[in-house]
């Protein structure tokens, strides 16, 4: 079950996204990620831990990132055994405080790309495709 202010948060950052299947990643501290799923203002989180902890992230000062995959209606491929393998949009916000700052398509793709330890690049990941993290608008958290 989701508090309020996680709930509030969840429609601002999904106002102006579309897909109803989404996985989001946030690094607070450690790495942790839940899968969601949206029916219109309505959200079936599976660790819902993970969104109290990105609100908690943005009342705090304690640095994070967000990244969030959605999977599109389009197809990368179709494996042998039938199952279809959907095109993923990836996109990411750095945590501010009571902020989340976009990163555009460039940004996450050379994070995406390139090797932590050695900084060299590595091919993208089949069926992703990066895009801009659009502006969110926070101020309904304002009275939550």
């Amino acid at each position: 079950m989701l508090s309020t202010s996680a709930h509030t948060l969840l429609c601002s950052l999904f106002r102006d996204l579309s897909g109803d299947r989404h996985i989001l990643n946030l690094s607070f501290r450690h790495a942790m990620s839940t899968a969601l799923d949206r029916r219109g203002d309505h959200f079936e989180v599976e660790h819902p831990v993970v969104i109290e902890r990105l609100h908690m992230a943005l009342t705090g000062h304690t640095p994070a990132a967000l990244i969030l995959r959605t999977f599109t209606d389009r197809v990368h491929e179709t494996l042998p055994d039938g199952t279809i393998v959907p095109v993923k949009s990836v996109r990411g916000w750095r945590v501010g405080h009571r902020t989340l700052i976009p990163l555009d398509e460039a940004q996450m793709f050379d994070a995406h790309c390139t090797d932590a330890a050695s900084g060299e690049p590595v091919p993208p990941e089949p069926g992703v495709e990066y895009v801009d993290a659009p502006y969110v608008d926070l101020s309904d958290l304002e009275g939550v």
